[in-house]
C-alpha cells in the first residue's frame, strides 16, 4: 500500500472524505481516506472535536495510478497532492510509521495520558499517541495542553493535544 496526503479546502476534510470515498469505492476497492480529530476543550465553546491538519486529507491505495489520479481530481474540494500534482510524494520511513500509528489509533482522538519534560522527548503511555515519541514545543499546565511538533511533513506541522496525569521523565 502507498500512503500520500491530499490539500483540500479548509473545513471540507470530512465531507471530501466521504465523497471520495464513495466515488472511488467501485474501482479502488483497497482505498481508504483518513481525516484525524482532537478533543479540545475552551471556556468559550467548551468540549469540541476538531480537525488536526486542518485542510488535509491522508489516504492509501494499492497505486497512484493516471486513472485514479484524474478520478481523485474531479472530486469537489481537491486543492492539489502533496509535493504537487506534478510530483506527488508518498510517505515513507519514520513518516509513515507515524502515519501509520495515526491510523490505528482512529479518526477521533480522545485525551493522552503522557510522559513528559518541557524541550525533550515525550512518551505517550495511553490515548491516541501511545507509542510514539515527538518533540514538545510547548507546555501549558494551565490549559493542560502540549503543542507536539509531528515529523509527517517535511516543514514539521505542530498541533495541540490535551494531556492528563502528565509525569516527569527522568
Amino acid at each position: 500500500m502507498e500512503y500520500y496526503c491530499i490539500m483540500v479546502l479548509t473545513g471540507e476534510e470530512k465531507s471530501f472524505k466521504e465523497r471520495a470515498s464513495q466515488e472511488l469505492k467501485d474501482r479502488f476497492f483497497g482505498t481508504d481516506f483518513f481525516v484525524f480529530e482532537r478533543k479540545l476543550f475552551t471556556n468559550k465553546r467548551g468540549w469540541f472535536d476538531a480537525v488536526l491538519f486542518p485542510g488535509y486529507v491522508f489516504f492509501r491505495t494499492e497505486e497512484l495510478s493516471p486513472e485514479f489520479f484524474d478520478r481523485l481530481k474531479k472530486i469537489e474540494g481537491f486543492c492539489k497532492i502533496l509535493r504537487d500534482n506534478q510530483h506527488p510524494v508518498k510517505f515513507t520511513g519514520h513518516a509513515l510509521e507515524e502515519l501509520k500509528a495515526f491510523i490505528n489509533n482512529g479518526a477521533k482522538w480522545g485525551i493522552s495520558k503522557i510522559k513528559f519534560l518541557p524541550g525533550q522527548k515525550i512518551q505517550a503511555i495511553s490515548g491516541p499517541l501511545v507509542g510514539l515519541e515527538g518533540n514538545i514545543i510547548a507546555v501549558n499546565k494551565k490549559r493542560k495542553r502540549i503543542t507536539v511538533q509531528t515529523t509527517l511533513t517535511s516543514n514539521s506541522v505542530r498541533f495541540d493535544l490535551l494531556f492528563e496525569d502528565a509525569e516527569v521523565v527522568e
